[in-house]
């Protein structure tokens, strides 16, 4: 029984030796891969900064030339703000349920931004009859970022405060003439709570409810 005792012991003590060493070993194997995926993230990224996402065109509108198509679109839609149809390297549909954007990849940077510029001042714009928005090609993970923010940003929109994001996912909030960035949405809400305090509803809208049947 000592014997075996003994060696029980020596089994228990190489394993917790062995465990040690498989848990230094995992924790580098995490912090590696989340240097790749931040790296395979950036390099994602970069690859569509001059891509645009194009909503509201109609499935099969563009024809056999996606590319010739949608440069005539930003060529009709800009006019003198282009010296000429913009150059594409190309423009398909995405792997998104129909109507799918059409993805357009600028051959210029600058182009693609003046057509960014351009859909920022007319977010009501359309095409043929079609209503359509334009806007930066983001990759997945950098959209689902962005899009946390969306509930905050609608608060601070029904109060008129200036905002806007920062790539790839901060969001930049102006109050009383100074600029805040957030890097959170938890940390955009806290800020809101802090300077926003809910409003109290007055007597007359409470009764003007009422006589609508609201409850």
């Amino acid at each position: 029984m000592e014997t075996s005792l003994s060696d029980h012991s020596d089994r228990i003590t190489q394993l917790e030796l062995d465990v040690s060493g498989l848990q230094s070993d995992l924790g580098s194997v995490v912090k590696e891969n989340t240097e790749l995926k931040a790296k395979v993230e950036d390099l994602e990224s970069r690859s569509k900064r001059q891509n645009v996402r194009v909503l509201g065109l109609p499935e099969n509108v563009e024809g056999k030339d996606a590319r010739v198509y949608m440069a005539g679109l930003f060529a009709d839609l800009l006019g003198d703000l282009l010296s000429g149809p913009p150059e594409l390297d190309r423009a398909h549909r995405s792997l998104q349920p129909k109507p799918r954007p059409i993805i357009v990849r600028f051959h210029r940077y600058m182009e693609k931004e003046a057509v960014l510029r351009w859909a920022k001042s007319h977010k009501d714009s359309s095409y043929n009859g079609h209503r359509i928005k334009i806007f930066e090609d983001f990759s997945a993970a950098v959209a689902r970022r962005r899009a946390a923010f969306k509930p905050v940003k609608g608060l601070l929109y029904q109060r008129g405060v200036k905002f806007g994001m920062l790539y790839p996912a901060c969001l930049r909030v102006t109050h009383n003439n100074r600029e805040h960035v957030f890097n959170s949405p938890e940390a955009a809400e806290s800020f809101y709570r802090q300077n926003f305090p809910a409003k109290e509803t007055s007597a007359a809208e409470i009764h003007g409810k009422k006589s609508l049947g609201w409850h």
